[in-house]
């Protein structure tokens, strides 16, 4: 008697599902190899003839500077398709630091004001040539009457700076011999520089004031994930408000992005992917421009918190649909608390109509990848397709397969 020959095992729609979103993984959210290489290797040549004109011409800052760190989506290996966009935090350690004293600023949770009334006591006792330059920084640029380092002072200072570093290299530079045009702005805390040419990008240049991890003032719930990836230091951003108030010139928004690489680097990898799936999905809808990263990020800096480890081992698919869920509550309350200071809602800068916008744009996203993964193949693969790319890609597709089965059928051309 013959044997049974062993059926090969049936591929299920939500196994479909899964396979058709790791191929838009791989075509829409991957970068090309070799391109993460090709520009970062122009970005570092850029940052190092910036702020070897910026050190060299100004004592003050070149004692400052105790290290550079690059964050954002880059840093945190989260940037999608082209790795177009670099954020570079530049730490300032100001002597003596320990002492500056560090308050929340009640107006603006997650906000601290820094108080250098100490600091400049015990620079004035030091003879050190580097401390008096400091001293006559902070005196006559940096700070206000009261003694409170201000947001907007910092700004100028290093804005001027850099203009005056992008002017000594006639807003060009040279790499490898090839030159690319440059232009600066200041947006935010940010001093940007764009860069034109055969590579094409951009760099936030973010300055941040080092504090010591005793000088933390945040709630205690969060600051256990500081502690557990053994953080000495925090820093404060001279991110300037929207909300005009009698301190809003002197506050400075509390920044963590170590503890948050540690968060992210120990899951798996498909809470970065789903990470990056969201934000391909951001890119493709024109109406959720507003959709910052960080807002994406920071949901997913909740799950961490609520979640096992083991939760991100389930089918991306299943992450996907709750993390749209989350997201589309959290619009639909117009509430995303800030994760290190849950006290302030990161959504108040944006007006009612355009929470709703993005409400509108997400909500219909967790029941259609639900859908997907019980209807036929064809389905699944429109859905996903109409989620994750633009709808140029989507007709491109269309017209492709078409072509391709009239040829088939023995058709030359589309009628």
């Amino acid at each position: 008697m013959k044997g049974n020959k062993m059926s090969k095992p049936t591929m299920t729609f939500q196994d479909f599902l899964s396979k058709t979103i790791d191929l838009c993984k791989s075509k829409y959210i991957a970068i090309p190899e070799g391109e993460k290489e090709r520009y970062g290797k122009h970005f570092e040549a850029l940052r190092s003839i910036i702020f070897g004109i910026l050190t060299a011409k100004n004592a003050q800052l070149n004692s400052l500077i105790v290290e550079y760190s690059l964050e954002g989506s880059t840093g945190d290996n989260l940037k999608v398709a082209k790795p177009n966009e670099f954020d570079l935090v530049f730490k300032l350690q100001i002597p003596y630091y320990e002492s500056i004293i560090v308050t929340r600023d009640s107006n603006f949770p997650g906000n601290v004001f820094l108080d250098m009334t100490r600091v400049l006591e015990l620079l004035k006792q030091d003879p050190r040539e580097d401390y008096q330059g400091i001293l006559k920084l902070l005196q006559l640029q940096l700070v206000n009457a009261q003694n409170f380092l201000v947001v907007d002072k910092l700004r100028s200072w290093l804005q001027s700076l850099f203009s005056q570093a992008l002017n000594r290299i006639n807003n060009h530079v040279e790499v490898d011999g090839i030159v690319s045009a440059l232009k600066y702005k200041t947006c935010g805390p940010a001093h940007t520089i764009f860069v034109y040419g055969e590579l094409e990008y951009s760099v936030d240049f973010v300055p941040a004031i080092r504090l010591g991890a005793e000088q933390n003032v945040l709630l205690a719930d969060q600051l256990k994930y500081f502690r557990r990836a053994n953080l000495f230091y925090w820093e404060a951003i001279p991110k300037l408000l929207k909300v005009q108030t009698q301190t809003s010139s002197i506050s400075f928004r509390s920044s963590f992005y170590p503890a948050e690489w540690a968060m992210l680097e120990g899951t798996h990898e498909n809470c970065r992917d789903a990470i990056k799936l969201m934000k391909k999905f951001r890119d493709v809808k024109t109406n959720l421009g507003n959709l910052k990263s960080y807002y994406i990020k920071t949901l997913f800096l909740w799950k961490i918190s609520n979640e096992p480890e083991s939760y991100w081992e389930n089918p991306l698919t299943v992450i996907l649909t709750e993390m749209f869920e989350d997201l589309a509550e959290r619009l639909r309350l117009g509430v995303l608390p800030f994760f290190w200071d849950p006290e302030l809602n990161m959504f108040h800068v944006l007006t009612p109509d355009q929470v709703k916008e993005m409400y509108k744009c997400v909500r219909g996203i967790p029941s259609a990848l639900r859908e997907a993964g019980v209807q036929k193949k064809h389905y699944s693969r429109h859905v996903v397709h109409r989620v994750f790319c633009h709808k140029e890609e989507r007709d491109l597709q269309w017209c492709s397969k078409r072509i391709s089965k009239q040829k088939r059928n023995g058709v030359k051309r589309l009628k």
